[in-house]
C-alpha cells in the first residue's frame, strides 16, 4: 500500500514538471511572436564582422556600391595614381607649352637665298679693247656651274682658233680662251646681266708678254 502511494506521488510529480516546462516553452513562443522578449544575442566568432545577422543585414543595406579605391602605390617603389596621373598631366602641358614656343619662335639663322646661276649658253660676240681693238666670236655650252666652248679672235685681216673653259657663279662668268697657234691665253672675268656680259681680261703669249684690256659683249642667240 505505501509503495503504491510512492508511485502514484512520483507519477504526480512528473506530470507537474511536464506541465511546467510545456507553460514555459509556450511562453517563450508568446514572448517571440509578441515582441515582448529578444531573442539571445547571435556572437559572431570573428570579431571584424557585425555582431548579429540584423547587423549585417543593415550593413549591407547601407553599401551602395563596392569599394573602388586604388592602393596607395602601383608598384613597390611605384608611384600612387594620383601622382602618375598629374606626373603626366603636367608633361602633356609642358610639351605642348615647348611645342608653341617653337612654332612661335623665329628662326635665329635665316637660310640665305641662293643666287641663281645665269645661263650663259649660246652664241656671244665681244669686242676686246687694250692697245689694240680685237673682235671675238665664241659659242658657249653650260653644264650647271660649267662652261666650254670655241671661237675665234680677229684681229685686223688675221684671226685665230681658241677653245674656252670656265666657270659660272651666280652673275659671274670667268673664262680662259687658250690658242695653239700662235699660243695666246686671255682670262677674262666678266660679270652678266641678262643677255649682257662686260669685264676686265689679262693676256699673255708664249714669248712673255702680258697685257690687261676691257672686254664688252652680247649673246646674239
Amino acid at each position: 500500500m505505501r509503495m503504491q502511494g510512492l508511485i502514484l506521488s512520483s507519477l504526480i510529480l512528473l506530470a507537474l514538471l511536464a506541465s511546467n516546462v510545456q507553460a514555459q516553452g509556450q511562453s517563450m513562443v508568446d514572448a517571440y511572436i509578441e515582441g515582448t522578449k529578444a531573442p539571445e544575442v547571435y556572437k559572431n566568432p570573428y570579431d571584424n564582422y557585425p555582431a548579429t545577422p540584423q547587423e549585417a543585414r543593415e550593413l549591407q543595406k547601407n553599401k551602395s556600391a563596392l569599394n573602388w579605391t586604388m592602393p596607395s602605390t602601383l608598384s613597390a617603389g611605384g608611384k600612387s595614381a594620383k601622382e602618375s596621373r598629374e606626373e603626366a598631366e603636367s608633361t602633356g602641358e609642358t610639351q605642348t607649352i615647348a611645342s608653341a614656343e617653337e612654332a612661335a619662335a623665329p628662326d635665329v639663322e635665316a637660310t640665305p637665298a641662293q643666287t641663281e646661276t645665269v645661263n650663259v649658253q649660246g652664241n656671244w660676240f665681244f669686242a676686246l679693247n687694250d692697245s689694240m681693238a680685237r673682235e671675238l666670236a665664241l659659242t658657249l655650252l653650260q653644264d650647271e656651274g660649267n662652261v666650254y666652248g670655241s671661237g675665234r679672235i680677229r684681229e685686223g685681216n688675221s684671226s685665230l682658233d681658241v677653245a674656252a673653259s670656265g666657270t659660272a657663279a651666280g652673275s659671274d662668268l670667268k673664262l680662259n680662251l687658250v690658242s695653239t697657234s700662235p699660243i695666246l691665253q686671255y682670262q677674262l672675268n666678266l660679270t652678266v646681266d641678262q643677255d649682257l656680259a662686260a669685264g676686265e681680261y689679262k693676256a699673255s703669249s708664249a714669248g712673255g708678254e702680258s697685257w690687261t684690256g676691257w672686254a664688252e659683249g652680247q649673246k646674239t642667240a
